[in-house]
């Protein structure tokens, strides 16, 4: 059985100087890791002929399989290709075909062809030319020493477009390691917390944490199946009301869909992004009634009815407004559901008895006349802030009533 590790060689100065997010390395892990294969490393380098080659010799050693991406283009920094050339001692040869194609691309979009675009059509000799349906530099594939490399462009929307393309044809010789993996997610309980009550069952399991800011610690298993039988079982007892269902925002809308149910909202402090989150997933028309954000006293007032004398004596930011926020949208939009929002989300406005991060919750069901008024708060910047009270909403809700 051939198994592989990969490592994975990201170039270009924009992805050190963080003006770019390295989306097609992750990207490239997930499908990889999705289908069995060992990732080893990841590196970023800047567009440095002797940091690229360095680079490349430490992975070369630790890995089969070296994914390259960026530098390949017709500009005098893209020197990924020259610099792969002198690691691997190959020549670059100026491939023809290579060139019309990219001159008859450049013409077919209504552009003028220059000197620099035939900087593109030199690949390393012997290589497998992996084409750019999408754009003009192509990709390489080339094996040597038994080491397989993979040039790709570094635009994402390319890369990754290529990676998927050609996957089958050069991974397709290799062995998987098939793990059996889970992700459970959690909220509304810190890490720490978390691993100190599960730290005895953890004990002899593979598994590793990963900290979603906007929502909570989960843990990611990578073990036999029935060895993790046990801590899922205790999980499912003794921890399942800070346990998150896949995919929460899906299983909301699912959930009043088959149960013909609504919901609406009424946001102050989250400006909306609630009902950005629940408009995201398809099919939510069928539920979601629609959101007033009452951003504002003014329209506190005029549009959800919240009593002047109350903002006045307890405060937009009171559990006695986010309780008439939420019944009096499930009477304007005639939901069954509704939520209701107001807060703190700074970096100003916070004081001794609401500190910057307070958020007040209403969750109405109007059928049963049932309001839960909840407090939380919540830390980080205002964006943060924002978002991991939209997102507790939405799970608190989850919890609460379906």
């Amino acid at each position: 059985m051939i198994y592989i590790r990969v490592g994975i060689l990201s170039t270009g100065d924009e992805l050190i100087e963080g003006e770019i997010s390295n989306i097609t390395s992750k990207e490239i892990s997930n499908i990889l890791y999705n289908e069995g294969f060992e990732i080893s490393t990841h590196i970023c380098v800047r567009d440095n002929k002797e940091d690229i080659i360095s680079s490349l010799s430490f992975l070369s050693t630790k890995n089969d399989v070296i994914i390259i991406t960026g530098g390949l283009g017709s500009t005098i920094d893209d020197i990924t290709r020259n610099a792969v050339a002198e690691f691997l001692n190959i020549d670059l040869i100026l491939n023809t075909d290579v060139y019309n194609d990219i001159i008859n691309r450049y013409k077919r979009f209504g552009k003028t062809p220059n000197k620099f675009i035939k900087r593109q059509a030199y690949i390393l000799k012997n290589s497998i030319i992996l084409k750019n349906d999408i754009g003009s530099a192509p990709g390489l594939y080339i094996t040597k020493n038994n080491k397989h490399y993979i040039l790709l462009p570094g635009p994402p929307d390319e890369a990754l477009y290529m990676f998927k393309k050609y996957f089958k044809h050069i991974f397709g010789k290799f062995d998987k390691k098939r793990i059996y993996t889970k992700k459970i997610q959690f909220y509304n309980i810190t890490e720490s917390q978390l691993i100190s009550i599960l730290e005895k069952h953890l004990e002899n399991i593979n598994y590793s944490t990963k900290l979603e800011l906007e929502m909570g610690p989960s843990l990611i298993f990578k073990d036999n199946k029935e060895k993790l039988k046990s801590i899922i079982d205790f999980i499912n007892n003794q921890l399942i009301e800070y346990v998150v269902p896949d995919n929460p925002l899906k299983y909301i809308i699912n959930n009043l869909s088959n149960n013909n149910k609504t919901i609406s909202t009424a946001e102050s402090c989250t400006g909306g992004l609630v009902g950005n989150f629940i408009t995201n997933i398809p099919g939510s028309s069928r539920v979601y009634k629609g959101s007033i954000v009452a951003y504002n006293n003014y329209i506190k007032n005029k549009l959800l009815h919240v009593d002047n004398e109350v903002l006045k004596n307890y405060g937009a930011v009171s559990e006695k407004a986010v309780k008439l926020m939420a019944i009096n949208t499930a009477k304007i939009f005639d939901s069954d559901f509704s939520i209701s929002i107001s807060g703190v989300a700074g970096p100003d406005g916070g004081t001794k008895n609401l500190p910057v991060g307070t958020v007040f919750f209403g969750f109405y069901y109007k059928l049963y006349d049932k309001i839960i008024i909840e407090k939380k708060r919540f830390s980080g910047d205002r964006i943060l802030i924002k978002r991991k009270a939209a997102f507790y909403s939405l799970i608190r809700f989850l919890k609460l009533f379906l």
